[in-house]
């Protein structure tokens, strides 16, 4: 296949040239990037493309434009959909210059990176791939995406630091910002109580109350926790929220979506001051302010089969689902039980408004929830034959005021076994509970093992200090 490729820059191509490689095709390189700006960052990853297809002796081809009026003009209709618009720019120059050239197909190094929109990328390529009579060639090239940053960072390559905007140089700094500024409140704080280190550790006192229930053992146990929160919603923020003042150690986030007003009725994170925030980045900022200690990861991307590997699920010692699609809970509730990592997994919450019908059982038992029988007919399907503990509601559900009401973004699934995104209506008594209640699974669970080991050190202590005894007596008898 003649196959045009177009890179957004060196690191990203790495391990999608590889790929390529791999299924027998050469691909030609394509470099067309206007949006990164300024120059002198656009220059260096523009050298470094070069210097990488002339390394690998790869044909490479440049639409060399530093086109910030060009870039800007095709945003400035609202900077809101400017990475759709940016992503239409350079794949529609990509694929004339592909017709133009007589390649067959072309596709983009974006379809690597976490951290773009996958799925608008694929959707745009596959518009534009109609619109010039030329096949889009689509590869999930997420998994590799480490992989590639490392053999990138090895290579001794210009690792850039953000997306190549200045939309995107704004918010790298603008975090940056929040972060200094939310750990130098934290001090400020201190400060003004007039409390030196030796009299305060911060750490041991957060969780003082907590260290009266697990005890110190418990408490360390509990500091060395792996948690993975998948979905930071209604019930998954509330869960992240609990395990954070309950002393869990390090916790990751996984979350594509934005926040938007709907949010702000039950999801923690949601406020009026952070509509159109990644919901993940913005739960972690509250978290950190919680407990600056805590070690917290966010994944502003949507988990997949295909992007598994990003998230360190086969390092985890507990993973709360909290996922509300369908395919991708089965996925989950699979590729998580084939690892040492205890799962625990909530079912629908919308349409309840009795909190004390929410209830912890196995999967096999749930009734009146229709997420949990679709969740139950998929994993029969897929021949699994396991056990998980979920939380779920027993309540009989409510019917929408307007159920014809749907949630940005919404598609009508292709598949009965498609569990469709409705705008069901929720409120936080009742999500809220749901994580609590997965957190505390998650907390009562460590609890137990710790004083299991506990119990387990002390009786072998008891035997060695028996043992020694003897030996000790045996020892006089034979003076």
């Amino acid at each position: 296949m003649k196959l045009l490729l177009h890179c957004c820059c060196a690191p990203c191509s790495v391990s999608c040239v590889n790929s390529l490689f791999d299924e027998k095709i050469t691909p030609v390189l394509f470099w067309y990037n206007p949006n990164i700006h300024p120059y002198t960052e656009y220059k260096s990853r523009r050298d470094c493309f070069i210097n990488f297809g002339e390394s690998r002796k790869i044909k490479t081809n440049l639409a060399d434009e530093y086109g910030i009026k060009t870039f800007l003009g095709e945003v400035s209709s609202g900077t809101e959909k400017r990475c759709n618009n940016c992503y239409r720019l350079r794949l529609e120059k990509t694929a004339l210059f592909a017709v133009n050239e007589g390649f067959e197909a072309f596709t983009t190094t974006l379809l690597i990176s976490p951290h773009q929109d996958h799925d608008a990328i694929n959707c745009i390529a596959q518009e534009t791939a109609l619109k010039y009579g030329i096949e889009f060639y689509y590869r999930d090239f997420r998994p590799l995406f480490r992989e590639s940053q490392n053999i990138g960072r090895s290579s001794g390559m210009y690792i850039q630091k953000y997306c190549g905007c200045i939309f995107s140089e704004e918010e790298r700094y603008s975090k940056s910002i929040l972060n200094t500024q939310s750990k130098s409140n934290i001090q400020s704080i201190l400060n003004t109580q007039s409390i030196t280190n030796s009299q305060l550790n911060l750490q041991e006192k957060i969780f003082d109350r907590v260290a009266l229930i697990t005890g110190k053992n418990g408490l360390e146990r509990l500091s060395q926790t792996n948690v993975l929160i998948f979905g930071a919603g209604g019930v998954g923020s509330w869960a992240a929220e609990a395990l954070v003042r309950s002393g869990i150690g390090k916790i990751s986030i996984i979350d594509n979506d934005k926040i938007c007003e709907s949010n702000i009725n039950r999801q923690i994170e949601a406020t009026a001051f952070t509509l159109g925030q990644p919901k993940a980045s913005v739960l972690k900022k509250r978290l950190l302010e919680i407990n600056p200690e805590c070690q917290i990861t966010a994944f502003d991307i949507l988990f997949c089969k295909e992007n598994s590997g990003l998230f360190g699920i086969e390092k985890a010692d507990y993973v709360i689902d909290a996922i509300d699609t369908l395919n991708h809970k089965l996925d989950l509730i699979e590729i998580v039980c084939n690892t040492k990592a205890v799962l625990f997994s909530s079912m629908g919450m919308a349409l309840r408004t009795d909190p004390s019908k929410v209830k912890i059982t196995s999967i096999w038992k749930t009734d009146k929830c229709s997420l949990a029988r679709l969740v139950r007919h998929g994993l029969r399907k897929r021949g699994f034959k396991g056990d998980i503990n979920v939380v779920f509601s027993d309540e009989q559900p409510a019917k929408n005021v307007k159920a014809n009401l749907k949630e940005p973004g919404f598609q009508e699934p292709e598949k009965e076994m498609d569990y469709p995104r409705r705008a069901n209506g929720s409120i936080v008594t009742v999500t809220g509970t749901a994580g609590f209640l997965l957190a505390s699974l998650v907390f009562n669970d460590v609890i137990a093992k710790s004083k299991l080991l506990d119990a387990i050190t002390e009786n072998n202590s008891n035997e060695n200090a028996k043992n020694s005894d003897c030996n000790t007596q045996n020892e006089g008898c034979r003076q």
